[in-house]
């Protein structure tokens, strides 16, 4: 039995736990909550069969086997490094914070932990670790969402960007990885999770290696309902083209893909049969 610690228990991390309680019931157990809103760690913890008690992040990693990080970009480089560092495993919904400090690699090549990454709401994450394994020339990332899904990222309100007069679709932003997780970090997970499959997973594999260009642009639509990632990759065994449309979570920031997709990233967990590269 895994012993499972959750940390953030809003929309995403309540739908993991109940999806692992649901699922995994004979391999897995959430011993432990932390959330910042105490609130919803106590509306969670009402739900769960075992009632886990809400503890520090300190004690939830050191009570845990496997911790799982459904909070914010702006503090899972932190849980991704202490899980590391007491030899936890760490499955991260918010890849983002992985590009602003990238030490976790170099405690990732040394921990008995290991870090699972939810391909979230972009297809061909596959197609992309297997180009890879050769050269990839070129990387680009269209995002395009409809307005009210972007108009509180803290790019949109530097520029004050008045996004709700738009009548046309509008790049409101264009850039490099790391640019864009700043830009629009409850936004772009996507982006992030692109870099490290085309650095094949972050590993140390991809030492020393040079990391291929890779642009991002931001779309901003009044006339979709739908989120939207178009991905195009070229590499030195051929080309790869993806587009994939998801309806908004409960959350108008995230795409229920991305939710679904963390679903099933437990099976690569607990699962005996692994599905894909």
């Amino acid at each position: 039995m895994v012993r499972v610690g959750l940390v953030g228990c809003g929309t995403i991390g309540s739908r993991l736990a109940l999806a692992l309680q649901r699922d995994y019931p004979a391999a897995a157990r959430i011993t432990a909550l932390h959330d910042v809103d105490r609130a919803r760690a106590v509306a969670l913890r009402r739900r769960l069969a075992h009632e886990p008690p809400i503890v520090s992040l300190h004690v939830l990693i050191q009570r845990s086997q496997l911790v799982i990080e459904a909070a914010s970009a702006g503090v899972s480089g932190q849980v991704v490094r202490r899980a590391l560092r007491a030899n936890r495993s760490v499955f991260v919904m918010s890849v983002g914070g992985l590009l602003r400090d990238q030490t976790w690699r170099r405690l990732a090549s040394r921990s008995r932990g290991k870090v699972y990454i939810p391909s979230g709401a972009l297809a061909g994450l596959d197609g992309v670790k297997a180009f890879a394994v050769g050269r990839i020339r070129r990387l680009s990332l269209t995002t395009r969402k409809p307005p009210r899904a972007l108009s509180s990222a803290p790019y949109v309100l530097r520029k004050q960007l008045r996004l709700e007069r738009l009548r046309r679709p509008a790049v409101i932003f264009e850039g490099s990885p790391r640019m864009v997780v700043e830009a629009f970090p409850q936004n772009t997970n996507v982006a992030a999770a692109l870099v490290l499959s085309a650095s094949r997973s972050g590993s140390e594999r991809s030492e020393g290696r040079p990391r291929p260009p890779v642009r991002i642009r931001v779309v901003a639509d009044p006339t979709i309902r739908v989120n939207i990632h178009e991905l195009e990759v070229e590499g030195d065994c051929g080309r790869l083209r993806c587009q994939v449309e998801s309806r908004p979570s409960v959350n108008p920031k995230t795409s229920e893909i991305a939710v679904r997709s963390a679903v099933a990233t437990l099976g690569r967990v607990f699962d005996s049969v692994l599905i894909g590269t």
